[in-house]
């Protein structure tokens, strides 16, 4: 009889001990907050500026030739003609195909830090937007237009950051570098080239600032206030080319195994065998920062990710997106 309880108790001390976890994983104390330093900006005049920017229509293609150099010619333009302290102050020169690498010499007492943004945009289809897509409208406090968001937004961070320092006559510790790419959205090589010529040089960066994530909500399961994603590394990619090869036949009379059921199959198979679920080092730590402030359920889950963890690869595939990514 002692030994039908065994199951039971076995049972209870593990949902003791999961529940235990859960009710104890808690956001850690936070640290106070440094006071924020008064940044002085105009915001009209940056309006306008990106608005500039955005009238540049530097749309960027996988196809060799589609891609209107005049416009990325004149957005180069426009940025000596709206930073000037910087184009005299930094060196510059172009890289790759519309590359732009600008470096100001430090004091040579730190490592150098590096600066990142494309000012390449995807195509736009008029059809689907409400305002002009390429004409930097301001209306109701916001710019609209393409490549506002991403990224020239970040060119202009950037470069009046760095117009304003270069007017106070600022010498960084290390080399600062400022790498604009003008291929990022057809998967280009600017950013490729401007890597390898920094390699050359001997130029190790101890600081790359990028696009990075964003702040989003309702991304992470079970937090529903808005999140800072932090990214610290980007997946690569593949193009694969594949040819199936069969008889060929009259449509009347076709073939028992054709060309295009092999590469039907071929394909399924690439679809039906994704890369393998794996947490890295900085996903864990990512669950285990934003898994503290999510509901109880999925508390349970995080807390025990050692237990869990094919519970949360099954979350992951059937969320898909970004969180699937992740893992």
């Amino acid at each position: 009889m002692p030994i039908l309880w065994i199951i039971p108790a076995l049972a209870a001390l593990f949902l003791l001990y999961i529940f235990i976890r859960a009710i104890r994983f808690v956001p850690a104390k936070e640290a106070g907050a440094a006071a924020p330093q008064p940044v002085e900006a105009d915001e009209k005049a940056l309006g306008e500026r990106l608005g500039e920017m955005l009238r540049r229509k530097t749309v960027s293609y996988a196809e060799e030739g589609l891609a209107d150099q005049a416009q990325f010619d004149s957005f180069r333009a426009l940025l000596k003609e709206l930073y000037p302290n910087v184009f005299k102050r930094f060196e510059c020169e172009r890289i790759g195909h519309n590359g732009l690498l600008l470096r100001l010499a430090g004091q040579g007492k730190a490592e150098p830090s590096v600066l990142m943004a494309h000012y390449d945009v995807v195509p736009a289809d008029q059809a689907e937007w409400s305002v002009p897509a390429f004409e930097g409208l301001i209306m109701d406090g916001e710019v609209w237009g393409r490549g506002a968001v991403d990224t020239k937004c970040t060119v202009l961070g950037i470069m009046e950051a760095a117009e304003g320092l270069a007017r106070e006559g600022f010498i960084p510790k290390g080399d600062l570098y400022i790498s604009l790419g003008g291929d990022e959205e057809c998967l280009g090589t600017d950013a490729s080239a401007i890597v390898d010529a920094l390699k050359l040089r001997g130029v190790r960066p101890g600081f790359v600032l990028d696009e990075g994530g964003a702040v989003v909500e309702n991304v992470f399961p079970g937090v529903s206030k808005p999140a800072a994603l932090i990214g610290i590394a980007e997946k690569g990619s593949v193009f694969l080319d594949i040819t199936a090869l069969g008889k060929s036949g009259h449509a009347s009379a076709p073939p028992a195994r054709q060309a295009v059921g092999v590469l039907a199959d071929a394909l399924r198979s690439v679809v039906n065998k994704p890369m393998p679920f794996t947490l890295t080092g900085p996903a864990l730590e990512l669950f285990d920062t934003l898994g503290r402030h999510s509901t109880f359920l999925y508390r349970i889950i995080f807390a025990n990710l050692n237990i869990f963890a094919p519970v949360l690869d099954l979350i992951c595939r059937k969320s898909g997106g970004e969180l699937n990514a992740l893992v």
